[in-house]
């Protein structure tokens, strides 16, 4: 009796340790940024320093298979500071470049950080930088870099196949 006794002790303390899945199995997922007003070239963002730039979408796509993947919980930062205005909301986000801090040499970060989900994968939670370089005219964008409509593409893992 005291066997049974001690094994319906034991009992709840195992069922707390246990496990559905395995927290290795993490999402692999690209996640698209569309911008306007903007351009992307070898992995920046190029705006207008006195200009407005819009956010226009931001989706996923699973890497690995056919699987659903989203993004939720998105919260943005300026060069690491929590920016007013640039929390989630629905797009187009207009981000008026004239009202945001910028770093001296043009190179800013527009922070991202996330909730990445996939079907049949374990929850993720992603943080990015992306570089945007302010630049004071078209005249001082790179060359062939017209603003206007792009995207820039991030991956959360890399692709285990």
């Amino acid at each position: 009796m005291k066997k049974l006794l001690y094994l319906l002790l034991v009992l709840p303390f195992t069922m707390m340790i246990s496990s559905c899945s395995s927290d290795k199995d993490l999402p692999n997922v690209d996640i698209t940024m569309s911008f306007d007003n903007a351009a992307v070239k070898d992995g920046k963002v190029y705006v207008l320093a006195e200009d407005v730039f819009s956010i226009t979408g931001l989706t996923t796509k699973s890497v690995d298979s056919n699987q659903q993947s989203a993004i939720a919980n998105v919260y943005y930062f300026w060069n690491g500071i929590p920016a007013p205005g640039l929390t989630w909301s629905n797009f187009p986000m207009e981000i008026n470049m004239a009202d945001m801090p910028l770093v001296e040499n043009g190179a800013n970060a527009l922070g991202l950080k996330a909730t990445i989900l996939e079907t049949d994968k374990s929850i993720a939670y992603a943080v990015f930088d992306i570089p945007v370089v302010a630049v004071e005219n078209e005249e001082s964008l790179p060359d062939g870099v017209q603003l206007g409509e792009c995207q820039f593409t991030l991956r959360t893992a890399q692709s285990s196949k």
